[in-house]
């Protein structure tokens, strides 16, 4: 217990400490009536949605050209001749926190002279940071990644972060035995250099191997107001090895599918995407992989529908991503039901099997692909005539013949089935898709005919007969199973097939099918119940 005291305690005057240090020349308390009174080196914090007021003083009179009152500051922050705050003076840069304010302080200005500082109703946390005289030195305050590490062309964006908006005259990038000028993009103090070509091209050269020494230089830095020079800035890394690539794909727009369908069976051909990469992939990354569909930018979010796809690995330089087996409609995906007509599958985090990523080709994007689809709603209609009609004794036919007409695709099946009661229980029957005979309309190029042998079997009186395809798909993945199914009427029907047939002359007993015994002397010729079983006496 004493230890946790004295860590707290310790704890405590740290935590005080550092706030002491952020305020040490504070005198105010930032409002408008208690501005705070700034100086040389003082960091002032901000109060979070309510007004910033300070007030910094001349201290000597200004005998010189070229000081500047500087404040760095994490709100937009500006500087004032007047306490009205009518006379703005300050200059101030930057696209993003920390923004930079000056003003420079004209020779001859007296001691004494008052410049007030006001930030109105500050967003963010943090402080005002003031320099007084020549202003604050120009600094690189951080690189990524980190200077010495590996680069890969397959990750090779760097980010430099100055303290203050730069210019500079060009970027040379030294990798291996290539020197050449590229381009970096400058945002005020943020550069940013993606030389992913740069770099792939020198891998296939062979003037850049794993260990060489990547260099980038910016040349002739200076502050955005040319006050700070700090001449060129180099960056060292270490070449990564060189990264795979994406060989081949299939089910892609590329290689034959450029569309995904509202509907593709598991069945299909189409719908199982596979990417194939030059070198072994690492099985144990977190590669994602989403389909998406609709409005990205809409403030609704059911505008918007995204799906996790599972990606799986065929073999070490190959992963699938099944697309197949879901149906996919606009009234289910999005609130409005509107057709976007396109659909776009997005794969992240492919990386070799030593950890490094995959090379794409573009900007970002180290590791992913996004591969764009169009998107066809299948629109499908069947219609079907049944002979004999549904709800029509099925007694004394051997077939049912089928018209069918389909608009927007084919229906697949594997059989026919016939369900029925005898004695009592539900029984079916199955029909081979080898014998159903499939002729075409030649009337209507858009039907045809199905002809199915009905079986021999037996069903109890006044019951009814379901028959129906095996195994539908239909193209447009929805269920129209009332048109591939038909109901019957039965009187009843004993069938002949798979029953023993004796002569009559081997056996002792018979009955008929409703238990009567038949005589001896009797010369019996049908179905009889011989033994306790059906029987065809001849």
């Amino acid at each position: 217990m004493r230890i946790l005291t004295q860590f707290k305690h310790a704890l405590l005057l740290a935590f005080a400490s550092v706030l002491w240090a952020a305020n040490v020349t504070a005198q105010g308390t930032g409002t408008k009536d208690d501005p705070y009174i700034m100086e040389d080196g003082g960091k002032y914090a901000f109060n979070v949605y309510k007004d910033f007021y300070g007030q910094f003083i001349v201290p000597e009179d200004v005998t010189t050209d070229g000081v500047v009152l500087e404040l760095v500051a994490d709100n937009w922050t500006d500087i004032y001749a007047d306490k009205e705050l009518t006379q703005h003076v300050s200059v101030t840069t930057g696209n993003f926190a920390p923004y930079t304010s000056t003003v420079e302080i004209a020779k001859g200005t007296a001691k004494g002279t008052i410049y007030y500082v006001y930030s109105d109703f500050p967003m963010n946390s943090g402080f005002v940071k003031v320099s007084y005289g020549g202003g604050s030195a120009l600094e690189l305050t951080r690189v990524t990644p980190a200077e010495g590490s590996e680069l890969s062309a397959g990750e090779s964006y760097v980010g430099l972060e100055f303290s203050k908006p730069i210019r500079f005259n060009r970027c040379t990038l030294y990798a291996g035995n290539v020197t050449k000028e590229i381009v970096a993009n400058q945002v005020d103090r943020f550069i940013s250099i993606e030389p992913k070509s740069e770099l792939m091209d020198c891998y296939n050269s062979g003037s850049l191997k794993q260990g060489d020494e990547i260099l980038f230089v910016l040349s002739d830095v200076t502050s955005y107001d040319g006050k700070s020079n700090i001449g060129d800035v180099v960056v060292r890394y270490k070449a990564a090895p060189k990264p795979i690539m994406l060989l081949s794909s299939v089910n892609t727009p590329e290689s034959g599918m450029p569309k995904i369908k509202s509907w593709m069976p598991t069945t299909s051909e189409e719908g199982l995407v596979q990417l194939t990469f030059n070198g072994k992939l690492n099985k144990e990354s977190n590669i994602t992989a989403s389909l998406s569909f609709g409005n990205s930018e809409t403030e609704d979010p059911g505008e918007y529908y995204t799906e996790t796809i599972t990606p799986t690995f065929t073999n070490d330089y190959t992963i699938a991503l099944d697309l197949r087996g879901k149906l996919r409609i606009p009234s289910e995906m999005v609130t409005s039901g509107k057709n976007y007509e396109s659909m776009l599958l997005t794969v992240r985090g492919i990386e070799d099997e030593h950890g490094y990523k995959s090379y794409v080709e573009g900007s970002g994007s180290s590791g992913a692909y996004f591969i764009d689809y169009g998107y066809e709603l299948i629109n499908y209609s069947i219609m079907t005539e049944f002979m004999p009609a549904s709800g029509q004794s099925i007694d004394n036919y051997n077939e049912i013949t089928i018209w069918m007409q389909e608009l927007g695709g084919n229906l697949t099946y594997t059989g026919a089935v016939f369900e029925y009661t005898h004695n009592g229980k539900q029984g079916q029957v199955e029909v081979a898709l080898q014998d159903i005979k499939k002729e075409v309309d030649e009337e209507d190029n858009t039907a045809h005919y199905l002809t199915i042998p009905v079986p021999d079997f037996s069903r109890d009186a006044n019951t009814q007969v379901t028959f129906r395809l095996k195994d539908v798909l239909f193209p447009d993945g929805m269920s129209h199973a009332g048109y591939t199914t038909a109901k019957y009427t039965t009187a009843g029907h004993e069938s002949l097939t798979g029953i023993n047939t004796v002569q009559l002359s081997t056996t002792k007993r018979v009955y008929t099918i409703d238990g009567k015994l038949v005589k001896s002397s009797a010369k019996p010729n049908g179905v009889y119940i011989v033994n306790g079983k059906k029987t065809v006496i001849k």
